[in-house]
């Protein structure tokens, strides 16, 4: 059992696609984060489809489990932001910034990431956990 599971923007489209793999890592987990930094992202891709109502209803239910965390920025998250984008430049592997933003988040938080992103692979301390 995961302890604790934050789901980057793939991750959440990958469960709401029904993978099995990840579904399984989901339901076994204790506590569910989603960074604010993806929800934004979910918006976006929401507001920008055709199918602008169902995606919202589906968003909607998945923001309110009692066992989810929207996970937002605080002074912390910045400093571990810097923390992060100054270790991936130095080693020569930056990545976007919203991803920066999210693995940040989940340092701060204690939650390990699922997302099928491999930028996120460089960060020290940040656990993954692909599907």
């Amino acid at each position: 059992m995961l302890p604790k599971l934050a789901l980057d923007t793939n991750a959440y489209r990958a469960l709401d696609d029904g993978n099995n793999k990840l579904s399984k890592y989901v339901k076994s987990a204790a506590k569910l984060g989603l960074p604010i930094i993806v929800l934004g992202e979910l918006y976006y891709g929401i507001f920008l489809g055709n199918k602008q109502e169902d995606n919202l209803v589906n968003l909607n239910r998945f923001i309110t489990l009692p066992r989810l965390d929207i996970l937002h920025v605080t002074e912390d998250t910045a400093r571990i932001f810097g923390e992060i984008a100054t270790e991936l430049r130095q080693k020569g592997k930056p990545i976007q910034q919203d991803d920066m933003w999210i693995a940040a988040l989940c340092k701060q938080y204690g939650y390990a990431l699922a997302t099928a992103d491999k930028g996120f692979v460089g960060i020290i301390g940040l656990e993954l956990l692909s599907f």
